[in-house]
């Protein structure tokens, strides 16, 4: 005999809780069912968002224009990394000791950093492509400023997380 004395078996207590959280998705990006905008443009701003991100050649304002990358939501899911896994681990130890309402509270903040971050990217503006010479005139002559992505911050306001059940 190995001499360890077992008090209590929390196995299927800590299987139930690590199979309910790995049972969770964070979702950072712009819900399509949220995505709306009320300048009459055609494409809502989950579209918008996919676009800028990717580039690509589109209609907008009634013109075709061809749109660089500009992946707003990597690069501010890439800086807060480390706070967002920092509040996953936290998700997983409450969820290993029982405590998954404190671990979906970390799922939380970590989705709302990462968001947060994005946001940040579009704010600063000083790491994304900049504007076509065009773009910049006509936000020029129309009184705004010159920050790719930021006409009207519908885009920005728009940017939000979700946690989920995994394939909802």
């Amino acid at each position: 005999m190995s001499g360890v004395k077992v008090t209590r078996d929390n196995v299927p207590a800590l299987s139930k809780a690590l199979k309910r959280l790995s049972g969770l998705d964070v979702l950072v990006g712009i819900p399509s069912d949220k995505a709306q905008r009320d300048d009459g443009e055609h494409l809502n701003n989950a579209e918008l968002g996919y676009i800028h991100s990717t580039g690509g050649t589109v209609s907008i304002g009634g013109e075709v224009v061809t749109l660089p990358p500009r992946p707003f939501l990597d690069m501010g899911i890439e800086d807060t990394q480390d706070v967002t896994t920092d509040h996953l681990k936290a998700a997983a130890d409450f969820a290993l000791s029982g405590q998954f309402e404190a671990a979906e509270r970390e799922m939380e903040r970590a989705g709302m950093a990462a968001s947060n971050g994005a946001k940040k990217v579009i704010g600063d503006g000083d790491r994304l492509e900049p504007l076509s010479d065009k773009a910049e005139a006509v936000r020029r002559s129309n009184g705004k400023g010159i920050k790719p992505l930021y006409d009207t911050g519908s885009l920005l306001r728009s940017i939000t997380y979700v946690v989920r059940n995994k394939g909802e």
